[in-house]
């Protein structure tokens, strides 16, 4: 293997970095897994994925595609195909929960590689820790990622699908062919879709955002934008017919019974709406929270902040919350953890200018206060689990 991967650009002290915080979100992971047992719902996914696998009829989701499940139940089905008669037995089921949940497991972990990826791209290896920093030690990542859950695939295929879109756009400015040149990355862009709504039918809304990113970064060559689009569009809907088995009955009756988006526009002013909101981001995501004020108070009156790289996850932020508040129930819920990454990116990108601003030094004080506070935190939540559960 050639030397030259080994080198600074591409393996140095960041990635090293980054490798050992992603190490220690594993651990925590292990750690809860190890302590809670697999719930009556991720029994049901496990079940109807196997339902789905033996051809038994299903009764739809309005909510996901067969994805979930299917990720939930294939590695019992393919390791433990000679166990049929004990796959309805819930102490089986849980007695094989690590290989359950080992697929959004390393969802997750993918995820946060994904995160530090591009907030390392886009405001240097500052960003990329805060970012990492506030993902790898917070309690609703690691829940998400340690149950067999649907949060946690979307989030992936979201922010996946956003960034690969600018990214996609920003290659557009050589003069070269759009399709045959980009093929790798219309067919990244179509897994993420794919992924974003296989998980959730709701987030489609998402992706006429991120087609707008694309329209704006390269506003001379529009209609390639859109081709890759497309022809990413196509990709993810041939990716979600294989998720229905390539039952074209089943991929059309989920389709035309999906809740793409039921909006209640009532429950916009519900406080019933701002509890459960209040609830999941002080409960779970109290760190990120605070940094997210914190980093909106300084980039609304701070011109330097008020760039595209900082303006375009808060755009996403605020759009799956308007979806998640107009959504109540458990559509609307799961968007609250969909849109945390933005919500860390968009964090990590204004107080990285912050830090850079010499009059300002004091602000590294408090963003390495909040992110020890949430790693002890959560370590301390780990260890009552596991107290508890003895």
């Amino acid at each position: 293997m050639s030397s030259a991967f080994f080198n600074r650009e591409r393996f140095g002290v960041p990635q090293v970095i980054g490798a050992v915080l992603l190490l220690f979100l594993l651990a925590q992971c292990a750690w809860f897994i190890a302590y809670v047992p697999l719930t009556q719902m991720e029994a049901t996914y496990v079940r109807g994925g196997l339902d789905y696998l033996s051809g038994q009829a299903i009764v739809f989701d309005s909510i996901r595609s067969p994805l979930v499940s299917l990720m939930a139940s294939v590695p019992l089905r393919v390791l433990h195909p000679d166990a049929a008669a004990k796959y309805y037995d819930q102490f089986y089921l849980d007695s094989h929960r690590w290989l359950i949940r080992l697929p959004f497991v390393i969802s997750g972990l993918l995820l946060g590689a994904s995160l530090w990826y591009v907030a390392r791209r886009l405001y240097g290896n500052t960003g990329g820790y805060i970012a990492l920093g506030l993902y790898a030690f917070n309690p609703a990542a690691v829940s998400h990622m340690s149950f067999a859950s649907p949060e946690v695939i979307a989030a992936w295929g979201a922010f996946g699908a956003v960034f690969t879109a600018i990214a996609v756009a920003h290659t557009l400015y050589a003069p070269r062919e759009v399709v045959l040149w980009n093929w790798r990355r219309i067919l990244l862009l179509g897994f993420c879709i794919y992924l974003m709504v296989g998980a959730q039918f709701s987030t489609v809304l998402l992706l006429l955002l991120a087609l707008c990113f694309m329209l704006w970064a390269v506003p001379h060559r529009r209609s390639a934008a859109l081709v890759i689009f497309l022809a990413s569009c196509v990709v993810a809907a041939v990716m979600l017919l294989i998720a229905y088995l390539f039952r074209f009955g089943d991929f059309y009756h989920g389709l035309a019974t999906a809740q793409w988006l039921r909006l209640s526009p009532r429950s916009v002013i519900s406080p019933l709406v701002y509890r459960s909101a209040s609830f999941f981001y002080l409960r779970e995501a109290a760190a990120p929270t605070l940094l997210f004020l914190l980093a909106f108070l300084a980039y609304v009156p701070w011109r330097r902040a008020r760039f595209f790289g900082n303006t375009s996850p808060l755009l996403v932020v605020v759009l799956l919350l308007l979806l998640a508040f107009a959504m109540p129930g458990t559509p609307g819920y799961a968007l609250y953890f969909v849109a945390l990454p933005f919500i860390m990116l968009f964090s990590s990108g204004v107080l990285t200018d912050v830090l850079e601003n010499p009059r300002l030094n004091w602000a590294l004080g408090i963003v390495m206060g909040v992110l020890l506070t949430q790693g002890v935190v959560g370590f301390m939540g780990l260890a009552h689990l596991s107290r508890s559960s003895g």
